[in-house]
């Protein structure tokens, strides 16, 4: 008894993990010169006060115009701001990251102002992201298409706007500016910033080639890091604000050619386009491994098809009634086509 006992209190006091700590301590204090480079992205996150607090000064934002200047700093930031019609960029506290909203001739983006001066960049990068993929036909609506295929274009869309925020950081790190590569480096996404550093030290060509965005792309999959995607694309679906879950009808398939506009980059290039890469709609890249997730889809899907079955059966069923025989007004025509003096059966 007693060494079970023992047993169990050397279980609960067993020591946790390092080696992961003390790599992400090693990464983040790998900044510029001596001093930690990443403390400003790392005091904002330790102080949760900074994300939607009304009672910050207006002279303490950082200015609309600063941020543009700086994007246009990096070759495919300014590509991005020039790409962009009738843009209106503003700040909404009500909101605590940033926000595309897509307008018949224009398009307004919301960011936060209360966030650090880095991560200001990396929004309006990704929102600008968004709008230039609006204006190209790739901003699809992820509701068009069946549940399976709106979790993999939900990621999909999502993969892509941090792709481009990394590569213009980096970029703006080249030409001197730290705030946007260090508030990635100091971030959940610092493994996506990473890779992305790694292939392109490791050969430059990768910079316009897209093999470094592909690779930043494909990191974004790992980590378990699309469950909040993945959770927010299915509460969409269940709000049935227009009607998902009634499955009228069977809808368009996500194609190569969708793809294909969703990894054009502002340069020319496409990212999609290398054949040693897996396929962007390969099945690996829309696989739910978390259950609470998994279970809600397929309650989604198993709803849809019932709805779809239910509705068939009612087509069918007014179609089999509407070709009921109405006995008593046969028989009326039928005494009516036939003449009274001619022989039993003359109207047969």
């Amino acid at each position: 008894m007693g060494k079970d006992v023992d047993r169990e209190d050397e279980s609960m006091t067993k020591k946790p993990r390092k080696k992961r700590f003390k790599d992400t301590t090693k990464r983040l204090r790998q900044g510029s010169g001596a001093h930690l480079g990443h403390r400003a992205s790392l005091d904002w996150r330790n102080d949760q006060r900074l994300v939607c607090d009304t009672d910050l000064e207006p002279a303490s934002r950082v200015a609309i115009s600063e941020l543009k200047e700086t994007l246009m700093k990096s070759r495919t930031g300014e590509t991005l701001l020039a790409g962009v019609d009738n843009l209106t960029v503003s700040y909404d506290s009500q909101h605590p990251g940033s926000q595309f909203y897509p307008r018949e001739k224009s398009c307004v983006i919301t960011l936060n102002p209360h966030r650090p001066r880095g991560d200001l960049i990396n929004l309006l990068s990704r929102e600008l992201r968004r709008a230039w993929q609006q204006r190209h036909g790739a901003l699809v609506n992820p509701l068009s298409f069946d549940p399976d295929e709106a979790i993999l274009l939900n990621r999909a869309q999502a993969a892509d706007a941090f792709m481009m925020s990394v590569k213009v950081a980096w970029e703006l790190k080249l030409a001197g500016e730290q705030d946007a590569w260090n508030h990635i480096a100091g971030s959940p996404m610092a493994d996506i910033g990473r890779s992305f550093e790694i292939k392109a030290q490791t050969d430059f060509r990768t910079l316009n080639n897209g093999e470094a965005a592909r690779c930043a792309y494909d990191k974004f999959f790992e980590d378990s890091r699309t469950k909040i995607h993945d959770k927010n694309i299915i509460h969409q679906m269940l709000l049935d604000e227009s009607g998902y879950m009634r499955g009228k009808g069977p809808k368009p398939h996500v194609s190569h050619d969708l793809f294909r506009k969703l990894g054009e980059l502002p340069d020319g290039r496409n990212y999609f386009s290398s054949k040693t890469g897996r396929s962007p709609i390969d099945g690996s890249y829309s696989a739910v491994e978390d259950r609470s997730n998994a279970n809600f889809l397929w309650f989604i899907k198993f709803e849809r098809s019932f709805q779809e079955k239910e509705l068939q059966m009612v087509q069918e069923s007014v179609k089999l009634s509407a070709e009921i025989v109405d006995f008593a007004k046969w028989s009326q025509r039928k005494s009516l086509a036939t003449d009274p003096g001619d022989p039993p059966g003359a109207g047969l």
